[in-house]
């Protein structure tokens, strides 16, 4: 049986920083806040370029407070940004895409509002996408070992060499048992969301979000019998360095960087949190495949 519709009493709005776009997009959240006032919204909030685009016309978003709609405007790293505040009890994500690729946002500034009204009407589907959550752990003075960080990934969590010109080894364990060590310029941990992310570009297959799963592709990795492997979202992964490594750089979803020791250890698994995104067809993965990629099309 279908759960009534819950209105949306509480809105946040997240804008991308494009100087080039920002007339427009002025514009277009004045129109949404008329709407917004319209539908009986009680609270709306920005953020720290949305607030300073509208002149304080709306108070700055609180990230520890829930919210029943999060819209970002903008492309990709813009709904990366804005999970990046996900809550517990969090509502729901929709993107509409200001930018350029918009494999996550479903609709454009010209349908936007359009489709709003039959969205707060409860008229959408709604796509739930898996996280992938990263522990750190170091030896304090007294020698043992405590998580130092923490972190949530829509995408993808990436290890590399920290800038340096050389392979690093990467020694990972899939809970007791060991997978290998990669030997390679980094090693790419990716959901099935991010499956069409860095790891397509590393050489890595396409997993519809359907599935729970964790992917892992090596970057360019010495030994090329080292091909992406995917892995049940179920599983446990541990992951230790040559300890004659210096430095390894840990990269959230391209937007957060973490410096590890060679002596620290990782840990990464499917996180129990999600991310629920509005979508106005169900098949809307499928078809943005085609769309985003040219699927289908006729080349010379």
């Amino acid at each position: 049986m279908k759960k009534p519709f819950k209105k949306f009493r509480s809105v946040a709005i997240y804008c991308h920083n494009k100087p080039q776009k920002e007339k427009d997009e002025i514009v277009f959240i004045r129109e949404l806040l008329r709407f917004f006032h319209e539908q009986g919204v009680r609270t709306i909030a920005g953020d720290i370029r949305t607030v300073s685009m509208l002149k304080n016309a709306v108070p700055l978003i609180k990230d520890e407070e829930r919210y029943d709609l999060k819209i970002g405007l903008g492309g990709d790293g813009t709904l990366l940004k804005m999970m990046r505040t996900l809550q517990k009890n969090d509502g729901l994500f929709l993107g509409i895409n200001f930018g350029t690729l918009g494999f996550l946002s479903e609709l454009r500034p010209d349908n936007a509002l359009k489709e709003l009204k039959n969205i707060f009407k409860g008229k959408f589907h709604i796509d739930e996408r898996n996280l992938v959550k990263a522990f750190v752990y170091r030896k304090n003075e007294q020698g043992r070992r405590q998580r130092i960080f923490k972190a949530y990934a829509l995408n993808e969590v990436v290890f590399g060499h920290g800038g340096l010109a050389r392979l690093t080894n990467f020694n990972v364990k899939i809970g007791r048992k060991i997978l290998s060590t990669y030997r390679s310029d980094g090693l790419i941990f990716s959901t099935p969301t991010g499956s069409t992310a860095y790891s397509m570009s590393a050489g890595g297959p396409i997993i519809s979000p359907l599935l729970s799963a964790i992917l892992i592709t090596p970057v360019a990795p010495h030994t090329m019998t080292h091909r992406p492997i995917v892995l049940p979202g179920k599983k446990i992964i541990h992951m230790d360095f040559d300890s004659r490594v210096d430095s390894i750089a840990m990269t959230v979803d391209g937007q957060i960087h973490f410096s590890l020791k060679s002596s620290d250890r990782v840990s990464i698994q499917t996180a129990t949190r999600t991310t629920k995104f509005i979508r106005v067809s169900e098949s809307h993965y499928f078809r943005t495949l085609r769309n985003k990629l040219g699927w289908g099309s006729m080349t010379l």
